[in-house]
């Protein structure tokens, strides 16, 4: 029989404001801390500046964005590639330096360590080395690998900081826990053994996100009445493709003048959103909220009677949207692109709507299609919150890992 008086502690990279609209990467570690506290009995997020409870961590994803912040005119002459550089330098310094001194898990053993995969991290591994339990290595995605796919340059050093920042923790983690299947096959590439690789998906918290919350007073906030309303939530980013979402509703607003779009969220693409929003004659049927705290996030889900996923045409798609994961835990209907991770984990008219990935013109039809059928709406939504209750909570992504890792739960 285990104790359950031991703890999952998750170490997290950075200090708690060095992700300002990245709220996801703190819901994420608190999700997990908050399963390890159900499983083991208690739960830890730890960073370079703060040991927190799983809610206390919540509180982090504040989503102050820096959306409108102007770059200083040293910042623009200075060649990207350098910019590159000096960052990777900076930071290499600040999460070397980083090591878990003595905490609570002092009183309650860790069970499980869980580090969230950054470049030269490894202060979740070392601690899970000193109290003797395993470590598991949490990848949203490869670091240096992804910020290629964002165009972000590395000449000459890039491959170096695969062989030595990204590969010596995935090699040593007894679990790397991988958001995608796509993802996996990348962390193998780099030297993770396949055999301690599973996939554990974005998850949520049901009792945060359910059908029960109410989105009146976000409506009433934003003037949205009783009308039909779009909505999508997260950072704006290039490679959200939120041009998409604009270009979708203003079909769906030709044939349903009263649609509304409501954007939550905000990011450096905002400015260029909000300017296409008014070019293309949508203005007062559009509102964008900006950065909302988590914690007020399942009532302006609430305020949706359809949400949407989007994803870029002829793109590489290692993602696990967590905002598609809150949405089908409020039971809003659901409208995805049929591509990874989205294809795997729902089934088209049964617990979501999918279409191409891209095509716009079948976003604006398939939504125009569930607004005009309210039982239809209803009956994807609750089987979308049946499929989270079923599999996509966080204790379920960590049994996954307890079950590798051959971990049993604790009898009280």
């Amino acid at each position: 029989m285990s104790d359950p008086s031991r703890s999952l502690v998750a170490v997290m990279p950075r200090p708690r404001t060095a992700w300002p609209s990245a709220a996801g990467l703190w819901v994420t570690a608190a999700g997990w801390a908050a399963a390890g506290e159900r499983c083991f009995g208690r739960g830890w997020v730890v960073t370079p500046d703060a040991t927190a409870s799983p809610e206390e961590a919540v509180g982090f994803a504040t989503a102050h964005y820096a959306s409108a912040t102007r770059s200083s005119p040293r910042r623009r002459l200075t060649p990207p590639v350098v910019r590159t550089a000096v960052k990777d330098a900076l930071q290499y310094r600040s999460i070397h330096r980083f090591a878990v001194g003595a905490g609570p898990w002092d009183s309650t053993p860790p069970a499980l360590v869980w580090q969230h995969h950054e470049i030269c991290h490894r202060a979740g591994i070392d601690l899970a080395q000193r109290a003797g339990c395993p470590a598991v290595v949490f990848v949203h995605a490869p670091q240096v690998w992804e910020a290629r796919q964002w165009g972000v340059r590395r000449p000459g050093w890039g491959s170096l900081l695969e062989r030595f920042g990204e590969s010596p923790a995935l090699r040593r983690a007894d679990a790397v826990a991988c958001v995608s299947e796509e993802v996996a096959s990348l962390v193998v590439d780099l030297g993770a053994d396949p055999g301690r690789v599973v996939v554990t998906p974005m998850a949520v918290d049901p009792e945060r996100f359910h059908p029960g919350v109410s989105g009146k007073l976000v409506r009433d906030r934003y003037t949205l009445g009783e009308a039909p309303v779009i909505g999508w939530c997260g950072n704006f980013r290039r490679f959200h493709g939120l041009e998409q979402a604009v270009e979708g509703f203003a079909l769906v607003h030709r044939r349903q003048p009263d649609a509304r779009l409501l954007l939550v969220g905000d990011g450096p693409e905002r400015r260029r959103i909000e300017e296409l929003v008014q070019r293309l004659g949508l203005g007062d049927a559009t509102r964008f909220t900006g950065g909302v705290p988590h914690v007020d996030m399942a009532a302006h889900l609430a305020a949706m009677d359809v949400a949407w996923v989007l994803a870029q045409p002829g793109e590489a798609f290692h993602y696990s949207p967590h905002k598609m994961r809150e949405y089908l835990a409020c039971a809003v209907p659901v409208v995805a692109p049929s591509i990874g991770d989205v294809a795997r984990v729902m089934h088209d008219d049964l617990d979501a709507v999918l279409y191409p990935p891209g095509d716009v013109g079948a976003l604006a039809e398939a939504t125009l299609e569930l607004l005009a059928d309210p039982d239809r709406r209803r009956r994807i939504g609750s089987a979308g919150r049946e499929l989270m209750l079923q599999e996509g909570t966080w204790d379920a992504q960590l049994a996954k890992v307890t079950t590798l890792l051959g971990l049993s739960r604790p009898v009280t």
